[in-house]
């Protein structure tokens, strides 16, 4: 069964709602979580269920009525874009809907749903960096296949962005609206700062560095307890919520890509090559995942990508070729 709106990707298994509610919720396993980082890889358009559940959750917090059901099913299907109403498709969203447990508000006594939000959305695409300014004065600096996603009240009540990849955030000062930036599995709430936040589907933690003032860094949906970060702090933040910080970090390091520069520090080249392949738009390969724990420390500027695979290579002794479509780095003599 084939949903209008998701064309092409196929949903298998009723069991896969629950999953992606507890990831939202922080509170997956590791085997889980890596489900789902899979799942979010395969497709692109994968990250849009992702967020339309993530809607849903925070469309209404009341617990929907028994009488509901009938009402909530009409307006999904005008939401979105669901053909008729099949018993398979139905019980597949209710589960979704149930799960998130958002749908019905009583106003007035009167049973009114809620109507969704509109969204105001930035991305990049692969090479490409955007900067913009929003009408709070906050500037945003957006990383090669990355989105910033906000609604239109933004700014008014709530200052709640949604990141999906890398962005460096200029915080216009509000101490009553405080701006929190949501992930997959994290909340970073600014504290009178800037930052960075990457959280790209294919990474396994959320990283947070603080360029100035200070940050708390916490799991999404989960009321446990924040780390807080300060000046030339690094944060990560795993899926299973178990977060590091070190302290003292090369903030320009992290900053570098703002200003066209891709730097690594001590980094394994199997987070180096999604960085390169957003970066230039390339799919590159090892012939061994082993090579993956191999650490680089370079710095590149404006360097066409054959020049950089060069200089990784004879940096980490090894050899590059290029075949099917591909860039594959191989070790020396195989």
């Amino acid at each position: 069964m084939v949903l209008p709106r998701y064309k092409g990707m196929h949903i298998e298994d009723e069991r896969l709602y629950p999953l992606l509610e507890r990831y939202l919720a922080g509170e997956t396993s590791a085997r889980d979580a890596e489900i789902v980082r899979e799942w979010l890889a395969e497709d692109a358009a994968h990250a849009q269920i992702l967020a339309d559940l993530r809607l849903i959750k925070h469309v209404a917090h009341d617990t929907p009525p028994p009488t509901s059901v009938d009402a909530a099913w009409k307006q999904a299907v005008k939401t979105l874009g669901l053909g008729r109403k099949s018993q398979v498709l139905r019980r597949l969203l209710m589960v979704a809907l149930a799960t998130a447990a958002v749908l019905i508000a009583v106003i007035g006594g009167g049973r009114v749903l809620r109507r969704a939000p509109q969204w105001k959305e930035y991305a990049t695409a692969p090479a490409q960096r955007m900067v913009i300014r929003l009408q709070d004065g906050t500037q945003v600096t957006i990383a090669p296949k990355s989105r910033v996603r906000y609604t239109a009240d933004f700014g008014r009540a709530h200052r709640d962005l949604y990141l999906d990849g890398e962005a460096y955030f200029q915080v216009a000062p509000d101490f009553q609206r405080p701006l929190r930036v949501h992930t997959a599995g994290s909340v970073t709430e600014d504290l009178g700062t800037a930052f960075v936040v990457t959280a790209y589907a294919d990474q396994v933690a959320t990283e947070v560095v603080v360029t100035e003032g200070r940050v708390s860094l916490s799991r999404a949906e989960t009321t446990s307890p924040a780390v807080v970060l300060g000046l030339r702090d690094l944060g990560r933040l795993e899926a299973t919520g178990r977060a590091t910080v070190r302290r003292g970090v090369d903030v320009d390091r992290y900053l570098a890509w703002t200003k066209g520069v891709l730097a690594f520090d001590g980094r394994p080249l199997s987070e180096v090559m999604p960085a390169l392949e957003r970066w230039y738009n390339v799919e590159i390969r090892l012939s061994d995942s082993a090579l993956g724990a191999r650490r680089l420390t370079a710095t590149f500027q404006n360097e066409p990508i054959d020049l950089v695979l060069k200089r990784i290579a004879l940096t980490l002794g090894m050899r590059v070729e290029r075949r099917e479509g591909s860039v594959f780095l191989l070790r020396n003599g195989s």
